[in-house]
């Protein structure tokens, strides 16, 4: 008899939660994403990230439901069939493959590199030390498969998830006439960020023209996630599942993203001009509520946010590099664990680079690279051919 097909299972619950855990990194975290992305530009900022996660969702499934139909679950095979095969989808997948490889380096880089920080500000650990551990523990967490992926990422996005709401309702019942006031206001960023090609661009008065193009960077430079979001989505029969996993990880996202927008929100414009406040716009909200366990509990959700970014990016890697590298080598287990290394190794070495070279440079890239080579093309050749092999699936029964 046919399983049942169900949009809530715990296949569809574990991907959404390695989405929301991949996403929840240390720009999420600190909220130098939330207020450069969202947040500076105005009333309209706070919420792009609706806008921002749909379209997300919509993509990813194209990924989720193509690797589930093809039982292709590196992205490389996935990326094939879904682009149409031929000579074009060969073009576009290694097109999407040097996106996800730069991503995966420049965003892990980052972590690594913010992880050694975090352990010599909060344990006295040499930044080396620090670093050094972060490659073990993403180590051990990815190279026993996507089932562990899905267990690590619901435990630890669990953490996060009950740190960020205790940040989001306290501040939200101590920040809300700010907030309701500035609504009220329409309060616009009269010095937003502008957004411009070559990053070059000044200030300019917040305008929701402005605000989308940032919110659609954003966009682009978070699709590089999608070869791990799928490869989680390994053991998913129904497309419900695609579905319900996309439904509930846009939810949480939009859920927690648009919270700690409103905060930072309520602390315009000072939060934009004050120049430490900017580089690191949550924990400034976080002292402003005076709560004592908070300086104990938010360098524990910054730490889980680096793990669950690192995790998310590196399994995706694992899962395209395993099937060409060590071929004759029978301990599955050990040769993940020497492709998790050597792409924390070189991780490592361009984090060497500067944490704000990556963000400044390499993510605002992304984005618009990833609309022109994967997004669009996603959309339009990814879908098309989802529709046919259901037509053909039909055509055979």
């Amino acid at each position: 008899m046919e399983k049942k097909s169900k949009f809530l299972t715990s296949i569809s619950i574990g991907v959404a939660t390695v989405w929301f855990s991949t996403h929840c990194g240390a720009g999420f975290a600190s909220g130098t994403q939330e207020l450069q992305y969202f947040a500076n530009h105005g009333w309209f900022g706070v919420l792009m990230p609706i806008i921002t996660f749909i379209l997300i969702g919509i993509t990813y499934y194209v990924g989720l439901e193509t690797a589930r139909q093809t039982d292709k679950w590196s992205y490389d095979a996935w990326s094939k069939e879904a682009f149409g095969g031929g000579t074009l989808a060969k073009v576009l997948a290694i097109l999407m493959d040097i996106s996800i490889v730069i991503t995966t380096i420049a965003a892990s880089a980052a972590t690594i590199a913010t992880g050694g920080l975090l352990g010599q500000q909060y344990l006295g650990l040499p930044v080396a030390l620090g670093s050094i551990a972060m490659v073990v523990i993403v180590t051990l967490l990815c190279i026993f498969g996507e089932s562990l992926v899905r267990k690590n990422a619901m435990f630890m996005t669990a953490g996060i998830l009950i740190i960020v709401t205790i940040v989001i309702v306290a501040g939200l019942m101590k920040f809300a006439p700010d907030i309701q006031r500035l609504f009220a206001e329409g309060y616009v960023n009269p010095h937003s960020a502008q957004w411009s090609i070559t990053g070059k661009g000044g200030q300019v008065p917040g305008n929701i023209g402005n605000a989308l193009l940032w919110a659609l960077t954003y966009t682009g430079f978070q699709i590089s996630a999608i070869g791990g979001i799928t490869s989680s989505f390994k053991g998913g029969q129904f497309r419900e599942e695609a579905k319900g996993a996309m439904i509930i990880g846009a939810f949480i996202n939009i859920l927690m993203l648009v919270g700690i927008c409103l905060l930072i929100f309520s602390q315009m414009p000072n939060i934009y001009t004050n120049e430490a406040a900017r580089q690191l716009p949550t924990i400034f909200v976080v002292k402003q509520l005076n709560v004592p366990a908070l300086s104990v509990l938010y360098p524990i959700l910054l730490f889980l946010a680096l793990i669950t970014t690192a995790v998310g990016f590196i399994f995706g890697m694992v899962s395209r590099i395993e099937p060409y590298a060590f071929k004759n080598m029978e301990n599955q287990t050990l040769k993940k664990a020497i492709i998790c290394i050597l792409s924390l190794a070189i991780c490592y070495a361009v984090s060497k680079l500067g944490l704000m070279w990556i963000v400044q440079n390499a993510y605002r890239y992304l984005g618009i690279y990833n609309w022109i080579f994967m997004i669009l093309p996603l959309w339009f050749f990814g879908f098309k051919n989802i529709k046919r092999r259901d037509r053909e699936r039909l055509e055979v029964k």
